[in-house]
């Protein structure tokens, strides 16, 4: 399941990121902390393939789905 499969409202934690993603993204998406075991819960779903809000920690962010689709989530 990655990111871009979560709910409104729900919460998860995030598993790994996808070893294809470019060196750059995967810097920086660590770098706002989108790590290994860390609590994320989506705000909003936006229509029609729309970015999806995201809070992580006391942060919020907005993430398109090329992009959300590369962060994987724990199953439970």
């Amino acid at each position: 399941m990655t990111l871009w499969d979560l709910t409104k409202n729900s919460l998860s934690t995030i598993s790994h990121l996808s070893p294809t993603l470019e060196e750059a993204l995967l810097v920086r998406l660590m770098e706002m902390g989108f790590e290994t075991n860390q609590s994320i819960t989506c705000l909003r779903r936006t229509p029609f393939s729309g970015p999806i809000v995201v809070q992580l920690g006391d942060s919020v962010f907005s993430l398109e789905q090329e992009l959300a689709q590369h962060v994987y989530l724990a199953t439970n």
